[in-house]
């Protein structure tokens, strides 16, 4: 219910120039949770979080661990990109 009403939500104007509203993936009942600022480009097209740079050393990072992004939750608390990411 809640990465629907973030699909939806048009409470802030952020809405207006985004492609996509990216709410998080993963493992929502994971112990170990990752969260960034707000949705770069590369997820603005894909509406799924850190899969650009910084979503390459994420995964690069976990394997090191011995987990993967199905089993951690990944998500931003901005939900829509920034206009020139600001």
């Amino acid at each position: 219910q809640i990465e629907t009403n973030i699909k939806v939500c048009t409470k802030c104007v952020l809405c207006k120039t985004a492609s996509n509203a990216v709410p998080g993936e993963g493992n929502i009942d994971a112990e170990l949770v990752f969260v960034g600022e707000a949705p770069g480009a590369q997820e603005d097209l894909t509406a799924l979080p850190f899969v650009g740079r910084a979503g390459k050393l994420l995964e690069k990072m976990l394997e090191q661990i011995g987990t993967s992004r199905g089993e951690v939750w990944i998500g931003n608390i901005v939900k829509h990109r920034p206009p020139e990411n600001r």
